[in-house]
């Protein structure tokens, strides 16, 4: 009778497990698709993000089966990241400017995240003086008409002095600059260390 309810048991947890792997499947951040280019970011320069990107997420411990994002802000959640890990010697000399690399990481991953949230994609790089980093369009706009403006932000691991909502507050502030264009603006704040993202409408 208990070997028949443990295999019940057991059937009954895989079918639940088996649920929970489509849900988990179905809402996973695929970080690689960057890799395909976008409409305004060509493909050369997307890998260019995501080496950051991966480089970043190596160096933090963090592994490719297992790593989740844990995203506040306008959806609260937990989202597995997608991605492949090719570190090795060369890559590390690359990237060897931490900064940097941690600047770019976050554009690799605030891009993706806001396809993912939004209906928007990628569609040009800003200029210097707007106060944030690119324009998104509608995904099934071929005429890439600018329809909201995305700001970018990244963080090696946080810290007391160094808080996701000190730095909310700083790009709140300098997204000012181009709210004459009453076009929505998005703010997406990455930290490495856990994984976690603000992704925020402004």
């Amino acid at each position: 009778m208990n070997g028949k309810l443990d295999n019940m048991l057991s059937s009954s947890s895989l079918n639940l497990l088996l649920e929970n792997a489509i849900i988990y499947m179905d809402e996973q951040l695929n970080l690689l698709s960057i890799k395909e280019g976008l409409p305004g970011m060509h493909k050369d320069l997307c890998s260019h993000y995501y080496s950051a990107c991966m480089t970043t997420l190596h160096r933090a411990g963090h592994i490719v089966n297992g790593t989740i994002l844990h995203l506040d802000g306008n959806r609260k959640g937990s989202i597995p990241l997608y991605w492949e890990d090719y570190f090795d010697e060369t890559i590390d000399r690359s990237w060897k400017e931490i900064n940097y690399c941690t600047d770019h990481a976050a554009v690799c991953m605030s891009c993706v995240l806001a396809i993912h949230e939004t209906e928007f994609t990628i569609v040009e790089r800003s200029c210097k003086g707007d106060g944030f980093d690119y324009w998104l369009g509608y995904k099934e706009d071929h005429l890439f008409n600018h329809a909201a403006r995305l700001e970018i932000s990244g963080i090696l691991k946080e810290s007391r002095t160094n808080t996701i909502e000190k730095r909310l507050k700083d790009k709140m502030k300098q997204t000012e600059q181009s709210d004459e264009t009453c076009l929505p603006a998005y703010i997406s704040i990455i930290e490495f260390g856990k994984p976690k993202a603000l992704f925020i409408k402004k």
